[in-house]
């Protein structure tokens, strides 16, 4: 009687705590606004397929600037890599000697200073300072003109 009672009682108690389960079916939602997905997402999928798409399309002109690249040597070479680090470096300190000469402490008002083919000039003309580079081997002229600091 005992086991009867107890028996009817978890009935009732399972009963009256089980929910009911309510399944739905899956449905399919497209990403792509194009197939009637979110107009929210067409930013981001243009960006993925516009970065996708520039490691297979390459410009004439970028075409071009790389095999001229692989033309002069400008490789991966880790001799031609020091090569372009020295000859850069180089460049850097041959700079700075021209701007000592023209800003620093010992500033001379005028000079010519010649690299390879190219010719630096410069002159403080009043509160300015005109230098003119001059490539041999081109023709190619730039004209910097630059105010005098005030240290």
């Amino acid at each position: 009687m005992r086991s009867a009672m107890m028996l009817t009682v978890s009935l009732v108690l399972m009963a009256a705590g089980a929910e009911p389960s309510i399944a739905r079916d899956l449905v399919y939602q497209p990403v792509n606004p194009a197939f009637g997905g979110s107009p929210l997402n067409g930013p981001f999928i243009l960006g993925q397929a516009s970065a996708n798409n520039s490691r297979f399309l390459e410009s004439p002109q970028a075409k071009q600037q790389r095999q001229q690249q692989q033309a002069l040597g400008l490789s991966n070479d880790p001799a031609a890599q020091f090569s372009r680090q020295i000859t850069s470096a180089l460049l850097s300190q041959i700079a700075s000697t021209i701007g000592q000469q023209i800003l620093g402490e010992n500033a001379r008002n005028s000079g010519t200073f010649s690299v390879g083919g190219t010719s630096v000039n410069f002159n403080r003309i009043g509160g300015q300072i005109v230098v003119d580079i001059n490539e041999g081997a081109s023709g190619g002229r730039t004209q910097i003109t630059l105010p005098v600091p005030n240290f």
